[in-house]
């Protein structure tokens, strides 16, 4: 996967002097302005200082076509408006002289957070979970309402069922501020070295969030993959919701790599 490049331009003068321009040209365009009604100036500079950890990264490929809309149903825009914000935007970066090489996929994750901004600002019910409201019990409600079934254990980790492809675990660290999703993938005692690394060389080969570690010194051996996601500015439950999924497809495909059917099935 490419590397997130948002975090890099952040605080940017011209960056910020791109956001700026780009969102007075879209108000004044009568195809589109209706875009930032509910989007205001200040809250997009912030949700994109926010959110931006939680941005899904795409192949180069999907970088290469044009961005759309991922709003929530109700206030995306028609494909053919949409298409004029991502000419308006890509217009723009040509004209502020962005980095030719850079312009698609910051493109890309601009229109994901504010798309992310306009579903919050419609949104009626709660969109975020603010940090004195995330707890296991709470996200437990949350998972419940996206169809992902769990349970929370005595350790007040969450443990997922039905409604992810593979399970997944969710611990909170409230000292840390950081929401961690893990999975394991157990492998049968009858497996060699030469297999195992083959499985974690090709998922390192693949476009994918899940990064492959072989463990042997806590109980029966396994792959581990985990990453963490930080909370200190909330968690928005719906980009939260789509890395869960995502994490959880890409854990499940890890097996069509088993040509000797060495791991350990689900079932």
């Amino acid at each position: 996967m490419s590397a997130l490049l948002l975090p890099s331009y952040l605080g940017n003068s011209l960056f910020e002097e791109f956001i700026c321009k780009f969102y007075e040209t879209v108000i004044l365009n009568d195809l589109v302005k209706h875009f930032f009604l509910l989007a205001k100036k200040p809250v997009v500079f912030r949700d994109l200082r926010r959110y931006w950890p939680y941005l899904l990264p795409k192949t180069p490929l999907e970088y290469r076509k044009p961005a759309s809309a991922t709003s929530e149903y109700d206030i995306r825009l028609p494909e053919s408006q949409f298409s004029e914000i991502v000419t308006i935007t890509n217009r723009m970066m040509i004209e502020m002289k962005f980095d030719s090489e850079h312009a698609p996929q910051l493109a890309h994750e601009i229109l994901e957070i504010i798309e992310e901004t306009r579903s919050q600002a419609a949104a009626s019910s709660q969109s975020v979970l603010e940090g004195k409201d995330i707890s296991a019990d709470i996200l437990q409600i949350v998972l419940k309402r996206n169809k992902i079934e769990s349970e929370v254990m005595p350790s007040k980790a969450i443990k997922t069922g039905k409604g992810l492809v593979h399970e997944v675990w969710i611990r909170l660290d409230h000292d840390a501020q950081i929401v961690r999703l893990s999975g394991k993938i157990f492998i049968k005692d009858e497996s060699f070295d030469d297999q195992l690394n083959e499985i974690i060389e090709k998922q390192a080969n693949k476009d994918s969030i899940v990064e492959l570690k072989l463990v042997r010194d806590a109980g029966p051996q396994h792959f581990l993959a985990s990453h963490s996601l930080p909370f200190e500015n909330g968690i928005p439950i719906r980009l939260f919701v789509k890395y869960l999924q995502q994490f959880s497809v890409d854990l499940a495909g890890v097996y069509a790599f088993d040509k000797d059917s060495i791991l350990k099935k689900k079932v």
